[in-house]
């Protein structure tokens, strides 16, 4: 029974370590992003940005082969790349997607963030890292606001086998083993 708690219990703590680094990676959060790309076009509020492109905001970064970042469109319709990071609509990161804070990685294909519905979502082969736990599909939504994880996969039911469905490794470590031999 005690296993079974604590498989549970680590099921929660791998969907949810997303919750505050992800929402870091916001306009709302108050600090700075920093874009780094091999090339940078902006246009009435839609800049993208080319070859290997890093965005940073205070310990998280995002890397892509591209990442184009929807704006709301200034009066003049003038170039955008210094827009204000609360203007920020919409965030889509494609090709090779990272996002990497000092407690966790999360890998896809693609990146989207989206400030009308305060979501983010990685798609295509997703992977989730934390510590030595990792979780794996198709699809992550989290939610912002709500603080609300969800992986899913293209397949469903045990005829998938192991391919196509949410896999989650987690690996028992000595505090977990402590705890389990001390209840």
């Amino acid at each position: 029974m005690k296993s079974v708690f604590y498989f549970i219990a680590g099921l929660f703590a791998a969907l949810a370590f997303a919750s505050s680094a992800l929402a870091q990676f916001a306009g709302s959060s108050g600090g700075n992003i920093e874009l780094y790309a091999d090339d940078a076009v902006s246009s009435k509020g839609v800049t993208t940005l080319t070859g290997q492109v890093d965005a940073r905001q205070g310990e998280v970064r995002i890397l892509a082969d591209q990442m184009v970042i929807y704006s709301k469109a200034a009066d003049n319709a003038g170039p955008t790349v210094g827009t204000v990071a609360g203007d920020i609509e919409r965030i889509v990161a494609t090709g090779n997607f990272y996002y990497i804070t000092p407690e966790q990685e999360v890998r896809g294909n693609m990146g989207v963030y989206m400030a009308s519905s305060d979501t983010f979502e990685v798609t295509g082969d997703v992977v989730l890292v934390q510590d030595d736990s990792i979780v794996r599909g198709k699809r992550l939504i989290y939610e912002l606001s709500s603080q609300k994880a969800r992986v899913v996969s293209d397949c469903k039911g045990r005829q998938c086998g192991r391919q196509g469905r949410v896999a989650i490794l987690i690996k028992n470590t000595p505090d977990a083993n402590a705890a389990a031999s001390n209840s």
